[in-house]
């Protein structure tokens, strides 16, 4: 078993790969971590909260790591007096969010394969569980399909989940970001997953996805983005937005000073997250249902109804 330092080196490197499952270590590192310090007698509120934080900052971009903490942290604040209830209050809290995180996962997965058809040439960005899944039972079910992944850069999540799913026999095409344009014409779907979504229906996802999205828009191809609904980042609703995640200038260019590209009239940038409007989104596929962006709150929220037309 791993110890919370290992699970937030896990998020700090990488390794760890997907909104859903980041946002699952990030409950446990958080729970592990209390333990730790509840246990070494060191355990007192301040150095709690901060480490809170410091999971939130490390994964700015993350709704299911941004609600997971903050719902965590409230449990905290409200049991700080009796570490024992807490402490079963936080066990219950994450073994539950896992057990519905996975399930949710399962839905999508299922609603999505059923939507696969024979024949079909489906255009990825970047690595989600969830797409994952959704193939894995799409080929249980006998589909014939292909996969257009783009590569993703800069940590090429799209390499990586290419050679996940030509190591189960379907047949990748992976290609370079700049490429999407050219291989465009060729998709019949685009499916793209999430790491937090907006009461609006804006969709926050790496880098590139809003490139995708509104070459599909021009190609007139339907955009489907698997996501659970537990990544919606409520403070959307009064204009607040999360901030988008800036990783090492190295990764895309080594910076080191004998490297005849590096000067200082260069700057490097490194964003490494951005916002997808809803109109650029023709569907979410959630464990609630097949959705159109506007009807996000509605379902999420049911007793708070918003006007939307599911045309």
């Amino acid at each position: 078993m791993k110890t919370w330092k290992q699970l937030y080196a896990g998020l700090e490197d990488m390794s760890v790969k997907g909104g859903s499952d980041i946002g699952i270590v990030a409950a446990q590192a958080f729970l592990d971590y209390l333990k730790d310090h509840i246990n070494s007698g060191s355990w007192y509120e301040e150095k709690v909260l901060e480490f809170g934080e410091r999971i939130k900052t490390l994964k700015p971009s993350m709704g299911s790591v941004h609600n997971a903490i903050d719902d965590l942290i409230t449990i905290f604040k409200t049991y700080r007096n009796d570490a024992q209830r807490m402490l079963f209050v936080m066990d219950e809290y994450v073994s539950h969010y896992q057990q519905e995180t996975n399930q949710a996962l399962n839905k999508i997965a299922e609603l999505f394969s059923s939507l696969i058809e024979d024949g079909d040439q489906l255009l990825t960005h970047s690595f989600t569980r969830s797409v994952l899944l959704a193939f894995d039972q799409a080929l249980a079910l006998g589909k014939k399909f292909s996969v257009i992944s783009a590569e993703s850069r800069p940590r090429n999540e799209g390499t990586y989940f290419a050679s996940l799913l030509a190591g189960k026999g379907l047949d990748v095409t992976l290609i370079t970001d700049a490429a999407v344009a050219h291989y465009m014409p060729k998709a019949t779907k685009v499916l793209v997953g999430a790491d937090a979504l907006y009461t609006d229906g804006t969709v926050v996802n790496k880098m590139g996805t809003l490139n995708v999205a509104i070459i599909a828009h021009e190609f007139h191809k339907p955009v489907y983005v698997l996501t659970i609904t537990t990544k919606l980042y409520l403070p959307s609703l009064f204009g607040k937005h999360l901030i988008m995640e800036r990783r090492p200038v190295n990764e895309v260019l080594e910076t080191e000073p004998d490297n005849p590209v590096v000067s200082s009239h260069l700057t490097v940038e490194n964003i490494f997250f951005e916002e997808i409007p809803p109109e650029y989104i023709t569907y979410l596929v959630t464990e609630k249902g097949l959705i159109k962006p506007c009807q996000l709150m509605n379902v999420a929220l049911p007793d708070r109804k918003e006007h939307c037309s599911a045309k």
